[in-house]
């Protein structure tokens, strides 16, 4: 509800620019020792031996072989034994605003240019989606001559496909597609090589309902770059494709592709890209030397590329592993453990199943499976979960409705505070038996359940009755939790509530103290606004988390501690703690939540 920033990242990755890729021949390197020979003739003389790594410059191709220059040498190498070189994403200082409506004039930022008689036929085969674009233009003597990036805005009608002849195609250095949930499916031919085609629709977060960005590609594309969910499609080459490592989520990429990729790089450490019979790829590289190529978690599955460059294809293990996740159940798993020599607890293997099972299900918070060191990290951090017996400080919070519960607080900046996707673990133990885990998860871990009080007492949803532990294990350190619930009979219902006994033996109320008094002003800094608030009581400062304000009678900012380094006007940051605020001026109802506390509301 109070999560920012949302309307803002669509504007920042709209805004987000692309690396000018120069005219050029596109430059190749060797990914082995390889002959240089004079022709493509059988028998035909060797020039030179080219080493690995050596960098080329790709005069012309087929299918089989690559015409090159090395210095001055020209001559031809297999086109198995090269692979392209990238072109990175950059950004420019400034994006323009292009505008078109049929003639032969457009408008770039409010000024008008003349569209060189090449392009015109692009201009008019795509006239409804050129409409409104941003870009960073090449111009001359007041006539567009082509563009270092072209990206689409969809100020007017989105657009669902775009045909780029041949000529339009050498004047486009960068071609941005970003997502648009109007017209997420979208087909881009070209008649000729496309330096650079950049979809980043999905970058941070899943796509919303499955509505995953749908891309048809037809002709050459020089260099694909992706980050995030997505779907390829189409028929032609991919001369390279990076997939990005900065998603931190985790997801597959189905390829329903026609054609060559010649060198597939996958920088991801939790992707799998998914293909048919009728995709061939030259080169790979995993994201690791150990990542598993093959099999159902493996980051190409059936995939068979012609040469690897950093990846581990499947052995006996890889393959007893892939054999258990066709069914995994208790007789798979211990003969999977037993036959990797992995030691294990047999009171456990039920537990086994159970994370694994959640684990294949866990969608952007799975973890890959595919090799003997991972099964053997779940069994190691199934066994800590279950064992773990050493409660730890509970930070507990209520509010209307809701129950919070933490096994860890602290004050951290906002992209820690809104991170998903860590390498991390959370299990729910009910009276020794797992309920839920996930290997994967927010940095902070916040449980959240539905409660109702009433009286003396409080009773919660979708919690076991019981003895329920809560296990955190971030890196070396474990965590935990004990909640007590029990079942209190309904008259007239058949069946009962659960009631909350207690949390760390403690009953609800002991979390919910009066808050002390506090002092809060709006603070300017930059273009930013903020509301500090100081208190003598340091552990409800410690413990604040949350902020909420009144910015009209129908609407309510919010959001965490802000970790920013601000002028306090004179208040000390040992008292202090701000928070950013988006949309309010004024603490109209300032309500601050703090872990132990009831909500402290302003006066």
């Amino acid at each position: 509800m109070y999560k920012k920033l949302l309307g803002f990242s669509l504007l920042f990755v709209i805004l987000f620019g692309m690396q000018s890729v120069e005219a050029a021949s596109p430059s190749y390197k060797t990914v082995q020792s390889t002959p240089l020979k004079a022709s493509t003739q059988k028998g035909t003389k060797t020039l030179m031996t080219v080493k690995t790594n050596t960098k080329v410059t790709l005069l012309s191709k087929t299918n089989s072989w690559a015409h090159v220059q090395i210095g001055k040498t020209k001559g031809y190498l297999s086109m198995r034994s090269v692979m392209p070189l990238e072109t990175p994403i950059a950004s420019y200082d400034m994006n323009e605003v292009m505008s078109y409506k049929g003639t032969d004039i457009v408008s770039i930022s409010g000024i008008s240019y003349k569209i060189d008689p090449a392009l015109k036929p692009f201009f008019q085969k795509n006239g409804t989606a050129l409409k409104s674009m941003l870009v960073v233009p090449k111009t001359k003597d007041r006539t567009l001559i082509g563009w270092k990036q072209l990206s689409f805005f969809p100020l007017g009608q989105p657009a669902s496909s775009l045909v780029i002849d041949k000529a339009a195609a050498s004047r486009i250095d960068s071609l941005y597609i970003p997502w648009n949930p109007m017209s997420p499916n979208f087909t881009l031919t070209t008649a000729g090589p496309l330096r650079q085609v950049v979809a980043n629709a999905h970058a941070h977060d899943p796509a919303i309902d499955g509505e995953v960005q749908k891309l048809t590609l037809n002709g050459q594309i020089e260099q694909l770059h992706t980050a995030g969910e997505v779907q390829i499609a189409g028929k032609g080459t991919i001369e390279r494709w990076d997939i990005s490592k900065d998603t931190e989520y985790s997801y597959e990429i189905p390829v329903r592709y026609t054609g060559e990729v010649g060198f597939l790089n996958i920088r991801n450490t939790d992707v799998v890209v998914r293909g048919t019979s009728t995709l061939k790829v030259r080169t790979v590289a995993a994201p690791t030397k150990t990542h598993v190529l093959g099999g159902k978690n493996g980051v190409i599955g059936s995939i068979k590329p012609s040469k690897t460059i950093r990846g581990k294809k499947m052995g006996k293990a890889e393959l007893a592993i892939d054999k258990m996740f066709s069914n995994v159940n208790e007789a798979s798993v211990t003969a999977t453990l037993d036959t990797l020599n992995i030691p294990y607890t047999t009171a456990h293997v039920g537990d086994y199943v159970t994370a694994l099972r959640q684990n294949e299900a866990a969608g952007p918070s799975k973890r890959l499976v595919n090799s003997a060191t991972d099964l053997k990290d779940i069994v190691r951090l199934v066994d800590a979960v279950m064992t773990t017996k050493q409660t730890t400080p509970a930070y507990v919070h209520t509010s209307d409705s809701q129950l919070k519960v933490q096994t860890f607080h602290d004050h951290v900046d906002n992209a820690s505070y809104y991170n998903q996707y860590t390498r991390a673990v959370t299990g729910m133990v009910a009276d020794g038996t797992l309920q839920s885990i996930r290997f994967k998860r927010p940095l902070i871990e916040k449980k959240e359940w539905y409660i109702s009080q009433e009286k003396d007492q409080t009773f919660v949803y979708d919690v076991p009755v019981g003895s329920n532990r809560l296990v955190t294990i971030d890196g070396n350190t474990t965590r935990s939790l004990v909640m007590e619930t029990k079942a209190v009979a309904r008259p007239n219902y058949s069946e009962s509530r659960i009631e909350l006994v207690s949390i760390n033996d403690k009953p609800l109320a002991a979390y919910q103290q009066e808050p002390p008094a506090f002092e809060a002003k709006v603070i300017e800094s930059g273009y930013r606004t903020y509301v500090a608030i100081r208190s003598s009581d340091k552990e409800w400062l410690r413990n604040t988390h949350f902020f909420s304000v009144d910015v009209n009678a129908n609407y309510r900012d919010g959001g965490p501690v802000s970790m920013d380094k601000i002028n306090l006007g004179g208040w000390k940051s040992s008292e202090t703690v701000i928070f950013e605020m988006y949309g309010a001026k004024r603490l109209n109802n300032l309500t601050i939540r703090s872990f132990g506390y009831k909500d402290a509301v302003y006066k």
